[in-house]
Formats: C-alpha cells, sequence, structure tokens
C-alpha cells in the first residue's frame, strides 16, 4: 500500500510543462522558456509559477516567439496549487546555472513529473539521463526528437521516480533534511 503522504499519480496532461524556479538570472527562466518553445510543438502548454525580476522580460520573450496562448504565468502559488499543477503535468523544467539538490526538482518526481534538468551534478544525482528524465546539454538545448524518443518511457520513469522519492523517504518533513544531508555529503 502507498503511504498517505505520497502523492498519488493521476493521468497526466502529455503536452503540458511545469516550471517553478524564481524568475532571476541564476535560475535561467529565458532558458527555460527557449526549451519550451523547442519542445512545445503546436500543442504543448507552459506554466510558469513564480516571481522575480525577470517576469517582464519573461513575458515580453513570449510574446516575441509567438507563444501567448502555450505560456500562462501563474505567479507565486500556494502548495494545494503547486500540487495539482505537479499532478498535471507531464514534464518538469529546471535549467538553473548553479544549484545543489533541489526540493522542487524532488517535489515534481514524487509527482511523477518526469524531469528536464540542465546538466550540474547535483542534478546528476537524481536523473540518468534518458532513463528516467533528460539532461539538457550545456550550453544547448534538446531536440524536440529527443522528447518524443523519450516519450513512450515516460510513464515508466514517472513510476521509478515516485518509488525512488517514496524509498528515501523524501516526504515534505524530511525533505529539507535529506538535501542538508545531501549537501553534506557533496
Amino acid at each position: 500500500a502507498m503511504p498517505p503522504n505520497l502523492p498519488f499519480a493521476p493521468a497526466k496532461d502529455k503536452h503540458l510543462f511545469f516550471a517553478n524556479r524564481g524568475l532571476e538570472p541564476v535560475y535561467e527562466p529565458l532558458r527555460v522558456l527557449h526549451q519550451f518553445a523547442a519542445l512545445a510543438g503546436e500543442r504543448g502548454r507552459l506554466v510558469v509559477a513564480n516571481t522575480g525580476s525577470m517576469r517582464g522580460t519573461l513575458q515580453a520573450e513570449v510574446q516575441t516567439l509567438g507563444l501567448q496562448r502555450q505560456v500562462q504565468f501563474v505567479g507565486r502559488l500556494d502548495a494545494a496549487a503547486q500540487d495539482a499543477c505537479y499532478a498535471q503535468a507531464r514534464w518538469y523544467l529546471s535549467l538553473p546555472r548553479s544549484d545543489s539538490v533541489s526540493v522542487s526538482v524532488l517535489e515534481a518526481m514524487a509527482h511523477g513529473c518526469v524531469p528536464l534538468l540542465s546538466d550540474l551534478p547535483a542534478n546528476r544525482e537524481l536523473v540518468q539521463d534518458g532513463h528516467n528524465g533528460l539532461i539538457v546539454p550545456a550550453g544547448g538545448l534538446l531536440a524536440r526528437a529527443a522528447l518524443d524518443k523519450f516519450a513512450p518511457l515516460a510513464d515508466a520513469a514517472a513510476e521509478h521516480n515516485r518509488r525512488w522519492v517514496q524509498q528515501h523517504a523524501l516526504f515534505a518533513p524530511s525533505v529539507a533534511a535529506f538535501v542538508a544531508r545531501l549537501q553534506a555529503l557533496a
């Protein structure tokens, strides 16, 4: 039986991408937008949560790219609203230029989102490229073909990620302790 605090994985919207890191330069939100644009096709949608100094720049770039119908800025979400986004989204985009193990990536994985992450040591601790997520090449973007190739594995990857998070007891109270332990080991 699943522990009650592990989120139940509902049917995923295979066209829905979610990003919720701060809209600040360190999190490379423009790169997130460009990566989405490279992968989205006509049906792809991106929900951008959180706020930050780059929001205006990002909104202008959405216009420039002609993605107004596909990208939605929802601002800072409370835990329930954020969980609902994780629950629906198939893909989770996080492309910071530097990072330790990210609580939001772990949360996304617990909700069965497939992570698309920047090529950093902390991200490679969580994602084996092509197995349980995809690593975006440094200085480049994933091509649509990479996502199409991975898509048939997405359900299995999501289940693997949910189980991995479960086995490592990464429920809300212990996530911070686990991250601190990883950082201490790093």
